[in-house]
């Protein structure tokens, strides 16, 4: 299992959710994630949607992601977060992998606070360098530090050394 995979396991995504990827780069992990959605109930609007900088990264990941996007289950869009999602539907569950900004800036995590619903979860994934001296449960602490700050209320954090890779979970306040 390489960490996509193992990050897609964490979400515990069921089909009826609408989920947002910040960060979408290749759409590994969106691979993955639209396959648990594919099962579900389909209301005309997306249940995927990948937001990345990148316009060479969107194209990639709906590229990689053709069949769930022709199917109308995911799209890809080119943006920055959050200025460009600040309209639509709000997300059952929000998830970012190797976004830096959702672990150490509590605007940003304010801001992935307002795109779900009461009571969604937003998961902050990481994967430090071999090179770094920092440790998952130091990256852990200062990610649930800023989620927290930013009005969320963290509810789990773990890791899997065999994918080298960490996460810190977080709900919205229910209502």
């Amino acid at each position: 299992m390489d960490r996509h995979e193992w990050a897609a396991r964490t979400l515990s995504v069921r089909p009826g959710d609408r989920v947002l990827e910040i960060g979408a780069g290749h759409g590994v992990t969106a691979s993955h994630v639209c396959a648990e959605l594919a099962a579900g109930p389909r209301d005309g609007a997306p249940r995927f949607v990948g937001l990345d900088r990148s316009a060479k990264m969107t194209a990639a990941a709906g590229r990689r992601n053709a069949a769930h996007v022709t199917a109308g289950l995911a799209e890809f869009r080119t943006g920055g977060f959050p200025a460009d999602l600040a309209a639509g539907q709000p997300f059952d569950l929000a998830y970012a992998f190797n976004v830096r900004l959702l672990w150490t800036e509590p605007a940003a995590a304010r801001a992935a606070g307002v795109l779900l619903r009461p009571g969604g979860q937003l998961f902050v994934f990481f994967q430090l360098p071999s090179w770094s001296a920092a440790t998952h449960r130091e990256v852990a602490a200062r990610a649930a530090r800023t989620l927290t700050a930013g009005g969320l209320d963290v509810t789990a954090d773990g890791h899997d050394e065999a994918v080298a890779s960490g996460y810190v979970a977080a709900r919205t306040p229910s209502g």
